[in-house]
């Protein structure tokens, strides 16, 4: 449920819309249960180098759990302290341009 007028006007559709907003990805595996808590720029940057769509549906179809190969998790976004770094962030470069592509 959104909590504040803003996000009734401009709703979270992408990774880039979470990662303006910071909040963090949480993908919580529906077989095993293991969760695992993303930065919105490095995932959202993953998507952007392999030319993946980042809307949020789309998202939870290309994941996967790594313990148990289970598909499709669920997807939240959270205020939370990413628990995973594997990503590479993206550069203050790389970031500034997509921000000013998408003005």
């Amino acid at each position: 449920m959104p909590s504040k007028p803003r996000d009734l006007a401009n709703p979270i559709r992408d990774l880039f819309d979470a990662a303006v907003r910071h909040y963090a990805v949480k993908l919580t595996c529906p077989r095993c249960r293991n969760q695992r808590i993303f930065d919105p720029h490095a995932l959202w940057y993953h998507f952007h180098k392999r030319g993946l769509p980042d809307w949020l549906p789309d998202v939870r179809e290309k994941c996967r759990c790594t313990s148990c190969g289970a598909r499709r998790p669920t997807l939240d976004l959270v205020h939370e302290e990413p628990n995973d770094d594997t990503l590479p962030m993206p550069s203050e470069t790389v970031w500034k341009q997509e921000l000013r592509r998408r003005r």
